[in-house]
């Protein structure tokens, strides 16, 4: 049985992404709905951009220069790996990879690039800050690390390599921007909303976004937003966005182990479930 339209699941992640996921919502009977608060753009190597693209480009070719290099995310490796292919036909060996996350490293193994370490502790998470455990990030003094992401990305892992002794740089090989359409989409989504919402935070970006938005459509629709804000639930995949989300002040956070499609649907799930015995 369908659940109950009223708890509708509002996937705010980049569009390719939250379509991925949706489908697998609906295979368990979760209705949902996309709003991307965030769109992934990456940067073409054109003359127009040349400013932009010139530090991707001498980090790509100063690729073997650095002892280990790390993906952030799976945009990171989608766009960054399309760089290094284009400069580098084999890549060198000399190099230890990392990445944030398992579904990062699988991604990486589909360009054929071995991953040394995850940043997956015994339970579940997939941060930085685990990946900061990792056995081939213990000893970096003296290391040049390369951290492939977009741009504006968390500071924590270099800030803590760099305590480390490690001489770190980024490659910033996309940006992320607030799509024109989702505010009409919000805006929408509220005149329409009926009953209690479950929000999905893949992000602390994402949640930025929906605040800034909000903020805008609060003036308009003369929006309380404390008090909206306290009747929403939200789901999230970090300590670190559950302690920033209820700084907000949603109503309640739910804590998935990690940012997975899996582990996020299993949160989702457990939600329902708990809602349907107690009879909400």
């Amino acid at each position: 049985m369908r659940m109950n339209e009223a708890f509708r699941v509002i996937i705010t992640r980049p569009e390719k992404q939250a379509l991925i996921w949706a489908k697998k919502l609906s295979l368990c009977d979760v209705d949902s709905k996309i709003i991307p608060l965030l769109e992934i753009k990456s940067f073409q190597d054109s003359a127009e951009m040349e400013s932009i693209v010139r530090p991707i480009k001498n980090c790509i070719l100063n690729l073997d220069l650095y002892q280990k290099v790390i993906f952030v995310s799976q945009n990171a490796v989608e766009y960054g790996m399309e760089w290094i292919e284009n400069y580098w036909p084999q890549m060198p060996i000399v190099i230890s990879f990392f990445a944030v996350g398992e579904t990062t490293a699988n991604l990486l193994r589909e360009y054929g690039v071995s991953v040394q370490d995850l940043a997956e502790t015994t339970q579940g998470n997939m941060t930085s800050e685990s990946l900061l455990s990792a056995p081939g990030l213990q000893e970096v003094d003296g290391d040049k690390i390369l951290i492939v992401r977009g741009v504006g990305g968390r500071g924590h892992l270099a800030e803590e390599l760099r305590k480390r002794g490690a001489f770190v740089e980024y490659c910033e090989v996309y940006q992320r921007e607030i799509p024109a359409q989702a505010k009409v989409q919000l805006l929408t989504w509220l005149r329409e909303l009926s009953g209690s919402a479950l929000m999905v935070f893949h992000s602390g970006e994402t949640l930025d976004a929906f605040q800034a938005l909000m903020s805008q459509i609060a003036d308009e629709m003369k929006l309380d937003l404390q008090k909206f804000y306290g009747k929403l639930s939200v789901v999230i995949p970090s300590a670190r966005l559950e302690k920033k989300s209820m700084a907000v002040g949603f109503a309640h956070c739910i804590l998935a182990a990690n940012a997975t499609d899996e582990a996020m649907t299993q949160a989702v799930n457990n939600y329902f479930r708990s809602n349907q015995r107690d009879g909400k």
